[in-house]
């Protein structure tokens, strides 16, 4: 919570406090499932109980079944950090798609992995292709690329 502004941490704990509405200093499947239902009823959208067990589980950082404001705030950081990181993958990986096909073909992946660290060989470049081009077109995938920059990375 310390890379967060004060201001953030409000409104936080503003959101907390629109899910726990009996003021019990944490949240339940049943606290998601009742507001998810109002604000689906906005936006005409439905929330089953599992989703609301779903979310219980992800961000349920001890395991005990109840979301403390601070479990909340740090799933909340961690997937903003996420998002962010997946943003800057998607910004270089369509860099170095030169020819704007939504892939990359051996030249570009070998100028971007270049960009990167010069220190990986052609066969290290070879047998990464080899791992992630399942379908053998000689093109790496938006998907494919990810895998590979969050394992090197």
């Amino acid at each position: 919570m310390q890379s967060l502004s004060p201001s953030e941490v409000d409104m936080y704990r503003e959101a907390f406090s629109f899910f726990d509405k009996t003021k019990k200093g944490y949240i339940v499947a049943d606290d998601f499932e009742r507001a998810l239902t109002r604000i689906n009823q906005i936006s005409q959208t439905t929330t089953t109980r599992e989703e609301a067990e779903s979310l219980v589980k992800e961000y349920d950082v001890n395991g005990d079944g109840k979301i403390t404001f601070e479990e909340l705030v740090v799933s909340i950081v961690k997937r903003l950090e996420t998002k962010d990181r997946d943003s800057q993958l998607q910004k270089l990986f369509k860099n170095f798609d030169s020819d704007n096909d939504g892939a990359l073909n051996k030249e570009e992946f070998v100028a971007l992995l270049g960009s990167l660290d010069d220190k990986i060989s052609a066969t290290d470049i070879e047998e990464i292709l080899a791992d992630f081009d399942e379908n053998e077109s000689g093109l790496m995938q938006y998907n494919d690329f990810s895998k590979i920059m969050k394992q090197l990375v």
